[in-house]
């Protein structure tokens, strides 16, 4: 089993993805009750960050992986509310 972590970041309201082949960073905004995940992000290589391009294969790892947490993040209150998400660029 491949083992990986997702955490949001607060200081600029990305998300970070870390797995054993690199470490990710994505750019988030929220419209209404939707998260959106701005492409492309950047890769941890050699102590910094650089713009990444997905390639195909990273794409359909790191997506349903990011879109399944995204989505379990819910904000109760009255009613609880879960957010759609969708990837953009």
């Amino acid at each position: 089993m491949v083992e990986f972590h997702i955490s949001l970041q607060a200081r600029n309201g990305g998300l970070r993805y870390k797995d054993a082949s690199g470490t990710y960073r994505f750019n988030l905004s929220r419209e209404g009750k939707t998260w959106v995940v701005h492409l492309p992000p950047s890769k941890e290589k050699d102590m910094e960050f650089l713009l990444h391009y997905l390639s195909a294969e990273e794409r359909e790892l790191l997506f349903p992986r990011i879109k399944a947490y995204l989505s379990r993040i819910c904000w109760l209150s009255f009613w609880p509310v879960c957010y759609e998400v969708r990837f953009e660029g």
